[in-house]
This record gives structure tokens, C-alpha cells and sequence, in this order.
């Protein structure tokens, strides 16, 4: 009789028991690793945030300013804004649009007597909300921490995220709970882990900034008021808006065709020094700290003619040209937070 080859049971009670014991001893092993590797992560969705938002390439050895805060002219007031647009204005080249008087408390554009659009190819700056800040790290929209973590107040908004957004200090801080998910816990995986985005880093002081005027016109100047503004985005629910913030007004003569005079009076200069005031214009009563500092990203610089006694805008200003037609001073500059504003001369021409 031909005995049939195979285990007892015995035999396989035995196997099974040596292969669940390596499988406990594997996952005892594994699970430190696992935790590192989630730590890790969670460090790694931190620094993709900064990115999302205050994102500096190098562009031909110039470090320029972008992400969400030079797009948009402002922290998101959640996370989820950082891949969901909604309302927002979309990226685009955007004509800035100059108002004489801009609103009280916003310093914004406000449709008023005298707005003006500055269509022109000089002046077209590229703003608005690109879509995904991420570039596809979030999954279905969602970014959570490496732990997974979940909310159950604002998961929709914030993905487990602890964040807290300061409006007068203007400052956002995001923490990851860690791997207990409740604040506090003890190092290294249950501790909570953050990003705290300051003032200083989205934001640069305009208050003494200096900007110099040439005229290079051919043409004299003489008793002109001119003043000189810098228009800056910011985007919101209602498409956005330019705010303008300006220098003070100066009457002056400049000599343009290098004479030494202007209307048969002596005036030896052909240009001059502007210095912003801290707030959105010089007379505007708004000194919060918002108003009292622009964000970075690129914004433009407008020469603005407020005439002479006998012109109709002598109160407000508008754009300054050579002569009806001509195209308006302008100038785009980069602002980078923790640098310094740049020298420019606006020369007219």
C-alpha cells in the first residue's frame, strides 16, 4: 500500500504558529519605522504648504517673488483656497485699474467718478488664482497631515490641519497634531509640528520707499503738481480689486529740453525724489498694519498728475501723459518680502 505524501496537522499548526510569531516580530520592527516615515512626511506637506504660498523661484539667477500671496495679494483665509478657486478671480494678464479716490477703509478701487483702466501692454500684470497651489500633491483636493489627521469643526476647509489666521497681526500658523491627534503630546510622534507664517515673511513696509521722477520729455514742466502711486491687487469673492497707495503731491518745475529754464524761469532740475507715505494715500486714515505694508508679488507704479489750480482733476489726480493719447508713466516692480524695494526712476517721455 502506497502511503500518501502531505503535512498533519500537527505539522501545519506548527507552520502557522513560526509565521505568525515572524509576523509579529516583523510588524513590532516596522511599526518606529512607519511612525518615522509619517513624522517625516508631515514635515515634508509643511514645507509644500510654505511653497503654496509664498513660493520664490530663481528665474535667471533674480529670485522673484510667487505662489499664492503674489498672485493673490493676500493669505488664504483657509486651506482648501489653495486648491479650490471659487469666487476668486482666475490668472490672467489683468489691466490695473487707477482710482482717484479709492475707498476709505479698503484703499481699493471703487467704481467711483474718474477710475481708470490702464490697458496698455506696459501695465498688464498676471494675477489672480492659478487653480492649485499643490501641483497635485492633494488628493481629491484634500491635504492632510502624514498622520492622516482629521477635523471635526473644519475638516472641509483646513484638512485636519490645526490653523489659525491672526487679522491684526496678519500672520497665519498651521500644526499638525501629531500622531495622537490632540494638541500637546510628547516627542517625537504624538508632539504637534508647525508652520508660522509672520507679517515680515508676505509682507514689506512701503512708508520712506523712494522713487525718483525724470523728466526726459523734450517738454518743461512748469508749477505741476505730480504725485506717484503703486497699484497693487488683491483678489476676493468679488473678483478683485487694485488698491493704490501714494507718494504726497509736489508742485514743481522740470526742465525737459536741458535748457536750465522753464517758461523763461530759471529751473535746474530735470527731476525728483517721491516718498510714499504709511498708509494707502497720504490723507488716508486707515494705519492698519495691512495698510501700512504691501505683499510681495509684482505691482505697478503710476505717475499721477493732479494739475494746476485751473484743471478740473486738481483734486484727484489722474494718470499723467505728455499730451491726450499718449500712453501713461508706468513702471512694474517686484516686491520680495525681507528685501528691500527697489530703486526705480520713472521717466517721462
Amino acid at each position: 500500500m502506497t502511503r500518501r505524501a502531505g503535512f498533519t496537522l500537527i505539522e501545519l499548526l506548527v507552520v502557522v504558529a513560526i509565521l505568525s510569531a515572524a509576523a509579529a516580530l516583523a510588524l513590532g520592527a516596522l511599526g518606529p519605522d512607519m511612525a518615522q516615515v509619517r513624522h517625516d512626511d508631515t514635515a515634508n506637506r509643511l514645507d509644500a504648504l510654505r511653497r503654496a504660498l509664498l513660493a520664490a523661484p530663481s528665474v535667471g539667477g533674480a529670485t522673484l517673488p510667487g505662489g499664492y500671496v503674489a498672485d493673490n495679494g493676500d493669505l488664504p483665509a483657509s486651506l482648501a483656497r489653495l486648491t479650490a478657486r471659487g469666487d476668486f478671480a482666475a490668472r490672467d494678464a489683468r489691466a490695473p485699474v487707477f482710482d482717484p479716490v479709492p475707498d476709505a477703509a479698503t484703499c481699493a478701487d471703487d467704481g467711483g467718478a474718474g477710475t481708470e483702466t490702464l490697458d496698455g501692454a506696459a501695465g498688464l500684470l498676471v494675477k489672480g488664482h492659478r487653480g492649485d497651489y499643490l501641483a497635485g500633491r492633494a488628493t481629491n483636493g484634500v491635504f492632510r497631515d502624514g498622520w492622516g489627521n482629521e477635523s471635526a469643526t473644519d475638516d472641509a476647509t483646513n484638512w485636519g490641519w490645526a490653523a489659525s489666521r491672526d487679522e491684526t497681526a496678519q500672520s497665519l500658523a498651521l500644526v499638525s497634531l501629531g500622531a495622537d491627534g490632540v494638541a500637546g503630546g510628547d516627542p517625537p510622534y504624538d508632539s504637534d509640528r508647525g508652520l508660522a507664517v509672520a507679517a515680515d515673511d508676505w509682507l514689506l513696509p512701503i512708508a520712506g520707499w523712494t522713487v525718483t521722477v525724470t523728466n526726459r520729455s523734450g517738454a518743461d514742466l512748469a508749477a505741476r503738481h505730480l504725485s506717484v502711486s503703486l497699484l497693487v491687487f488683491r483678489n476676493d469673492d468679488d473678483g478683485g480689486h487694485w488698491l493704490r497707495y501714494s507718494t504726497a503731491t509736489q508742485n514743481l518745475c522740470l526742465d525737459g529740453d536741458g535748457d536750465g529754464l522753464v517758461d523763461g524761469a530759471p529751473c535746474l532740475q530735470q527731476g525728483a525724489s517721491f516718498s510714499f507715505a504709511a498708509g494707502c494715500w497720504p490723507s488716508g486714515p486707515n494705519a492698519e498694519i495691512r495698510h501700512r505694508r504691501i505683499p510681495q508679488g509684482r505691482h505697478l507704479l503710476v505717475l499721477v498728475d493732479t494739475g494746476t489750480a485751473g484743471d478740473p482733476w486738481s483734486a484727484d489726480g489722474k494718470p499723467w501723459r505728455k499730451q491726450a493719447g499718449d500712453a501713461p508713466v508706468v513702471r512694474q516692480i517686484d516686491a520680495l518680502a525681507g528685501h528691500a524695494l527697489p530703486a526705480v526712476d520713472l521717466e517721462m517721455r
